[in-house]
């Protein structure tokens, strides 16, 4: 019944025979009317095969819809997007409106005061070329139809070697995404990280699936967002720092044994602290001839280095005698670790 009611209620194909719909799997010539074929109450059409849509053709999802308008856009040499969308309390969003890239037209922003504005002239010239698609509910089959569809462009289409190029079409892949990162971590230019991937890939200069702008504004955009998260750690660093203090403070007061030591930068934020406990200063007491410092762990989150003073004991095991967090290898911060160490364990 549900495939009855598609084919009746869908009315024009290509060659205007309101009973007449089209084969994808076999039909070559779109004009040819023959027998649908049907998929769960749905048009159903190898990936490979882009016809020209028509009004009434059935689609399972509007993203579906979108990403074969989009195809048969790229194989006809213009891109799409979407524009209008409207929905009701009871359906939700029941029609999508798809245009070409150039329809309508820019309004006019308002002017900035800056001395040399750019002056980049507007894609859009009003192209009437439009996808419109509609929602409906058979049997409880939620399936979108194309209510309206025009392919008529006031514009030149483009050939495939230009489309390629067009904005929509332009996309790097994650793999090239680490790799340009990791480029531009070394030091090199945004066009020698191209001229390397077009090595690496074995394509011709300027047949990437992308241009030099796109990689200029992909590593501004990972450049901003890499220093919006180092000011993020850096307030969590103050903050849990900050933690870290007020739990030693509390066990110097439920433990005599504990003892700690801090140091603070101009703006009062804590730099260093070092702590060790009662049974580490007894246990230096007797076996403190030998002290070592071992810096081997480092905290990649907060770029913090973990420094622990160990010795041995008279069966030759390590004996722990305390802990101090470093901001960094610099000797002033070494210096503070070993006059800490005296100051902890009562040299």
């Amino acid at each position: 019944m549900a495939v009855t009611n598609i084919w009746v209620k869908r009315q024009q194909c290509p060659c205007g025979d309101w009973k007449c719909f089209v084969n994808y799997e076999a039909v070559r010539d779109q004009a040819t009317p023959v027998s649908q074929s049907v998929t769960n109450g749905c048009l159903s059409f190898p990936s490979q095969e882009i016809f020209t849509p028509y009004v009434g053709q059935v689609f399972k999802t509007d993203e579906d819809a979108f990403e074969y308008y989009s195809n048969f856009a790229r194989k006809n040499g213009f891109s799409i997007r979407k524009a209008r969308s409207t929905e009701s309390p009871n359906l939700g969003v029941y029609r999508r409106d798809f245009v070409c890239y150039r329809s309508g037209f820019n309004q006019p922003r308002k002017k900035v005061n800056v001395e040399h504005p750019r002056d980049r002239k507007s894609l859009r010239c009003g192209c009437d070329a439009k996808f419109y698609l509609t929602k409906e509910i058979i049997d409880g089959v939620t399936q979108w139809y194309i209510s309206q569809f025009s392919n008529v462009h006031n514009h030149e289409l483009l050939e495939d070697e230009q489309v390629r190029l067009l904005p929509a079409y332009r996309k790097i892949e994650e793999a090239d995404q680490e790799r340009i990162l990791l480029l531009s971590k070394a030091g090199f230019p945004v066009n020698r990280i191209l001229k390397v991937l077009e090595l690496e890939k074995g394509v011709q200069p300027g047949q990437l699936p992308f241009i030099e702008k796109d990689v200029r504004n992909f590593v501004r955009s990972c450049k901003k967002t890499l220093q919006e998260n180092d000011t993020m750690v850096t307030m969590k660093r103050e903050s849990d720092l900050l933690e870290l203090l007020e739990a030693c403070k509390v066990e110097a007061e439920r433990d005599d044994g504990f003892v700690y030591n801090f140091t603070t930068d101009d703006n009062g934020k804590v730099e260093n602290i070092a702590w060790t406990y009662g049974d580490s200063i007894e246990a230096f007491s007797l076996f403190g001839d030998v002290v070592t410092i071992d810096t081997s762990y480092r905290s990649v989150t907060y770029s913090m280095i973990l420094g622990m003073w160990f010795g041995i004991d008279n069966h030759g095991r390590p004996i722990f005698f305390g802990c101090t967090l470093l901001q960094d290898e610099s000797s002033k911060s070494f210096s503070w670790a070993l006059q800490v160490c005296r100051f902890l364990l009562d040299l």
